[in-house]
């Protein structure tokens, strides 16, 4: 959305708006944005103020505090639609603002049945509309959304999210008040339902957001015997909302709507996402080059490192703490209030980064291999070995979840499909802003090579590495269809091996017995946390700033000379560049933005770029024709005074 701050140029309705014409709920539409159709009989809404006329001022007043001047291409296409009335199934990419194309409709319908009823009649106050989404994490999300359209409406509708982790007899208590929307699970939802503490007899509005990943999350049933439960409505207007077409989507397509407008919303052709790849020589590469890209800043920002193993996320977060990066795990284990705290602080700029396990039986990656038939087996294979994934389908990270401000996304693990990589990578490079993807590709040789037994890397190695090359190919054939090419990370190898004696230092400090015990010391945190100190944090919310997420946990050795890198070790910069700190934030305003090249041609992940040394290479490269170690001279000019020897020497003496 863009953003303007003249308030009352949305509010008033413009001269020139464009007239919408009604359509009857029943009408099916097949709508492809940006070839010529249209959603309504005239144009799709270019502006709010082209639905002025069939939304409430006070709505209009809330989007202009908020700064939206003008709609999104899936809100452009669906308000029309779905303010007349009709049943709509749209599917636009994650971040385009699909959320608000079903809450402004849901809050306008809410309105207009207030405003012809008396405040005084029992139908006034009720349960009109129910949003369901697959994830816990989603529900808190949706229910803020929702909540930011209504600082003029706070005491005409209320918004309850019931898939919230609190007890029966609480949600029972919230929902005998009645409120206007309903936000939950489907699981949650249909024991509500069953159990008569949600009534949905006046229900006139059903939005199910992500709806590919609904059925994938083990919602099946529940989503089934909620509409079979003969409770609801059958003229209820359904919104569905989803960022792929799937096979499950077009099963939900049947089950819940009535001929609807079918609306897909196409993907920008100019993309503002850069990616990248790099082949692997082992396991322990990925721990080597992760440490180099955050240690010296290569990436500038927020990132979020995805991994496919609950283990692996705590053993890459105490291998980061050893030279002193910070960071917050986000893993199903943790409590969902923790979770979405945890979302929140990233948002808000507390952490830097986010080590999220994506495990590739869950969300969705389960729900996006490519064939159907491979799909069900495996939601068959995974419900026998674990028995009830209730729990843990309601937790997501690459779907849904908003993340704001995302600089980076770097696969530490691959997924285990194309379309979970494209789920994955669209955490950043939202809403017009720039990003980078950075995947790390095992090779099939080498996993077969890590996986011998003499192998010292082969605790390393994640199981779901094995199918990366086939993987690779897919996505590589999926991006190259949608005109977007992945290129391969350049940097001068060399030099990155120099690091490699303290990465392999660190990750030997980083056991099993570490891992367990850091696991264990979290969760009795979050306990902790969460049932003793809840109705503090309630009472005091500024207390909240001492509650961080990416406090070392250090159950292992720590070595405090690893925290600082050695000036040799420090790569060389091109000229101009060589006196500027690699951990600033101050970047060069001409400069940021653009793509650095090295002086040999090649491209570079960031700001700082590796670069081939003269003379002997090896460590740090000392000697040769262009630097003379740490001090004396630098290209024939004087670098400073000499350092009087190296403080490593002297470590362990």
């Amino acid at each position: 959305m863009s953003t303007n701050g003249e308030e009352d140029s949305i509010v008033a309705a413009s001269e020139n708006a464009v007239p919408i014409a009604p359509q009857p709920a029943n009408v099916e539409d097949e709508v492809k944005v940006g070839e010529g159709s249209s959603t309504n009989g005239g144009k799709s809404a270019t502006s709010f103020q082209d639905v002025a006329h069939l939304l409430d001022v006070r709505l209009l007043r809330a989007l202009a505090k908020l700064g939206f001047s003008h709609p999104t291409p899936v809100q452009a296409s669906v308000l029309p639609l779905a303010l007349a009335g009709s049943d709509i199934l749209a599917r636009a990419r994650t971040g385009s603002g699909k959320t608000l194309s079903y809450g402004l409709p849901i809050l306008q319908k809410i309105l207009l049945a207030k405003k012809a009823i008396s405040p005084s009649e029992m139908s006034y106050q009720v349960t009109r509309a129910i949003v369901l989404v697959p994830t816990r994490e989603l529900s808190e999300q949706v229910t803020a959304q929702l909540g930011a359209l209504l600082p003029f409406l706070d005491k005409e509708i209320k918004v309850v999210n019931v898939a919230r982790d609190a007890s029966k007899s609480v949600h029972k208590v919230l929902l005998a008040e009645r409120p206007d929307i309903v936000v939950s699970t489907p699981s949650k939802a249909f024991s509500h339902v069953d159990s008569g503490s949600l009534d949905v007899q006046h229900v006139e509005t059903l939005a199910i957001d992500e709806a590919d990943l609904i059925l994938s999350y083990g919602h099946n049933e529940s989503l089934r015997a909620l509409l079979a439960s003969g409770k609801l409505s059958s003229s209820i207007q359904c919104l569905c909302m989803s960022a792929t077409m799937t096979q499950d989507v077009k099963a939900l397509k049947g089950l819940v709507l009535k001929k609807p407008a079918v609306l897909d919303i196409p993907d920008p052709e100019v993309s503002t996402l850069t990616q990248y790849c790099v082949q692997v020589q082992s396991a322990t590469d990925k721990f080597l080059l992760t440490y180099v890209i955050l240690r010296l800043r290569l990436i500038r920002g927020k990132c979020i490192i995805f991994v496919n193993d609950i283990d692996r996320c705590y053993r890459l977060k105490l291998f980061l703490e050893q030279f002193g990066v910070k960071s917050t795990v986000l893993n199903e284990e943790l409590p969902v209030n923790s979770r979405y705290h945890i979302v929140q602080e990233f948002n808000k700029g507390v952490y830097d980064y986010i080590i999220a396990t994506d495990e590739s039986r869950f969300g969705a990656d389960a729900a996006a291999i490519e064939d159907e038939q491979d799909a069900n087996a495996e939601a068959k294979n995974a419900k026998k070995k674990s028995g009830s994934k209730v729990k843990n389908n309601e937790y997501g990270v690459s779907r849904g979840v908003d993340f704001v401000s995302v600089s980076c996304v770097l696969n530490f693990d691959l997924p285990v499909s194309a379309k979970g990589y494209t789920h994955r990578v669209g955490r950043t490079a939202r809403a017009g802003k720039t990003g980078t993807s950075l995947s790390f590709v095992v090779p099939e040789e080498v996993f077969e090579q890590d996986m011998r037994g003499a192998s010292h890397s082969k605790h390393l190695v994640c199981p779901t590495t094995e199918n990366d090359s086939k993987v690779w190919q897919s996505i590589v054939k999926q991006e190259s269809t949608r005109h977007q090419s992945i290129k391969d990370w350049h940097f001068d190898r060399k030099q990155v091996e120099a690091f490699r004696y303290r990465m392999e230092d660190a990750l030997r400090s980083v056991t099993k017995h570490a891992i367990r015990e850091a696991r264990i010391r979290e969760l009795k945190q979050e306990m902790l946390n969460s049932d003793r100190l809840k109705a503090h944090f309630e009472d005091n919310p500024t207390d909240l700033d001492y509650l961080r997420h990416d406090k070392i946990l250090h159950p292992t050795r720590v070595q405090s000379h690893l925290k600082h890198i050695p000036h040799y070790l420090m790569p060389r910069i091109r000229a101009g560049q060589q006196a500027k700190r690699l951990d600033s934030d101050a970047a060069d305003d001409e400069n940021s933005g653009e793509k650095r090249k090295r002086e040999d041609g090649q491209e570079g992940l960031s700001h700082v770029t590796f670069h081939k040394r003269g003379g002997r290479g090896g460590r740090g490269g000392r000697g040769g024709s262009s630097t003379r170690g740490r001090g004396g001279r630098l290209n024939g000019k004087p670098q400073g005074p000499k350092k009087k020897g190296d403080p490593l020497k002297k470590f362990g003496k």
